[in-house]
């Protein structure tokens, strides 16, 4: 009996040799499902992973039997068929979680989607009236005149005008991304919440009406132990499916010599400086993609070099503290306007799952800081942080007494979001177009493709960009592209059936 992953496919695969190697640049989630979709079919597959851990972002830190992810990171995909490989994949880890996310704005608390009823209860009549006024005048202006959109806050005002712009986008957006929203692209949001406007919100919370909307999504998986167990579970399963399959830790790729089509040379180091290489047939990188031009031999002419010098990426600093407490709210996520706070989104993990916290009587948060690596909040210690955020919950948010903070431990990860300035774009493009000539290099995930992607948006990348390699006609840069504001489900959303399992004898 062979195992197939489907039926439709399975005369156009590309015939195997064996000798294929393919050397995968990050152990972050889509390197990895990249590796996991390929070594199914026999492919040899080497991981080459700086940090020693499996993960990237997707980490999960544990201390003293607390667990934390960087940041809450869901299950989420509109695709059934990815959710049925996920489910095959985790089993019976998975946990489902109620959605319930909210925005602290000026001491107040708005439901995340936005519902009119709420901000009306919130903020008042007054309020939702000159928003709906700001917004007709945005309609105005982008509809009927055509006014162009040239960054972030066109937009967003597009969308839903100016009031409601700067009370639910403009400060996370410029807490997020610490540049003024004027500053940012407007792709951005028409990555995230393309097809999301002042009107779907009226349907979903006032007229109740969903039109070709079945519904916000309202519950999520979640791996029981923690987001890492996903990319731990594709790791697991690499090592399992061949004996020369490879996840080298702790080791630094420095170099990629290129000697024609398909034949490659990766050098890396290890943490004491030893140099080590291995020959690949195709490379997989998952690193920034302003750094893999830059390793690449045949060189990359100067103009390619600025272009990968400009990309940018903001820095996260998260909190993670235990509590004398049993809850602290009900929220899945928050969001957190206010500039005068320091971190920018909170999550509960116990709210997630209750095997993130050993003790039941107690509970612990999450806290996002949104930096960069030597600016005032990078440069803060870790007490500095620590003590300023426990006042922030006590004093601010009115979350927490002193005395209940148990512990806390500050986490700093670099480049964990790709900034999508001005000019990223024309930048993006150079490079690709620079690397098209290696044939046998793919870039795939959030920062090897420098695109702002959910982690199962890098899964469904990788194990497409795996489906590339084998010889299936996919486009996996088509991923998060999608019209469709992506916390809506529609009778429109795409349905890949690259995931499905079938039988034949």
């Amino acid at each position: 009996m062979k195992v197939v992953n489907s039926v439709r496919d399975v005369k156009d695969v590309k015939e195997m040799n064996g000798q294929e190697h393919v050397v995968i640049l990050g152990a972050g989630p889509a390197g990895l499902a990249t590796g996991h979709e390929i070594c199914e079919h026999g492919v040899k597959v080497t991981v080459v992973e700086r940090n020693d851990f499996v993960g990237g972002l997707c980490n999960t830190n544990e201390a003293n039997g607390y667990k934390f992810d960087l940041g809450g990171h869901r299950w989420f995909t509109k695709n059934e068929d990815l959710n049925n490989w996920f489910r095959r994949l985790m089993g019976e880890e998975i946990v489902w979680v109620e959605r319930i996310s909210r925005i602290y704005y000026d001491g107040g608390y708005y439901t995340y989607p936005i519902s009119i009823l709420n901000v009306i209860k919130n903020a008042g009549l007054p309020t939702i009236m000159y928003a709906g006024i700001t917004y007709l005048l945005s309609a105005l202006q982008y509809s009927i005149f055509n006014k162009s959109i040239n960054n972030m806050k066109d937009a967003y005002t597009a969308q839903f005008g100016h009031k409601l712009y700067d009370m639910f986008f403009r400060r996370y957006s410029e807490k997020v991304w610490g540049l003024p929203c004027e500053k940012l692209s407007a792709d951005w949001v028409s990555q995230r919440s393309a097809g999301l406007s002042i009107w779907t919100v009226i349907q979903e919370s006032l007229l109740k009406t969903k039109s070709d909307n079945e519904s916000l999504i309202e519950e999520f998986m979640y791996p029981r132990d923690g987001y890492v167990r996903i990319p731990q579970r594709m790791a697991e399963d690499i090592v399992d499916a061949s004996e020369g399959n490879k996840i080298h830790l702790e080791s630094t790729v420095t170099g990629i010599n290129y000697r024609g089509p398909n034949d490659f040379e990766v050098i890396y180091t290890d943490t004491a400086g030893n140099e080590s290489s291995t020959d690949a047939t195709s490379v997989v990188s998952t690193i920034p993609l302003g750094v893999l031009p830059r390793i690449l031999n045949p060189g990359a002419p100067q103009e390619v070099i600025d272009a990968a010098k400009s990309l940018s990426f903001r820095d996260l600093i998260t909190v993670n503290i235990v509590l004398k407490k049993e809850r602290v709210s009900i929220d899945t996520w928050l969001y957190v306007q206010d500039e005068d706070i320091l971190f920018g989104r909170l999550h509960e993990p116990k709210n997630w799952s209750k095997a993130m916290v050993p003790d039941q009587s107690t509970t612990s948060l999450v806290l996002e800081c949104f930096c960069t690596r030597g600016d005032h909040i990078w440069n803060m210690t870790d007490e500095e942080i620590g003590k300023r955020c426990a006042e922030d919950l006590e004093h601010k948010l009115g979350f927490i007494k002193a005395d209940e903070v148990i512990d806390f431990q500050c986490v700093r990860s670099l480049q964990a979001y790709p900034v999508y300035d001005l000019d990223y774009g024309d930048n993006i493009k150079v490079i690709n177009d620079f690397l098209a000539g290696f044939e046998g290099l793919h870039i795939v995930g959030r920062g090897g493709t420098h695109r702002y992607n959910n982690a199962d948006h890098s899964i469904e990348m990788g194990l497409l960009l795996g489906r590339k390699i084998l010889g299936y006609d996919v486009d996996y840069m088509d991923v998060n592209t999608e019209p469709e504001y992506h916390e809506i489900k529609t009778s429109k959303d795409l349905k890949r059936d690259h995931y499905k399992v079938e039988e034949e004898a």
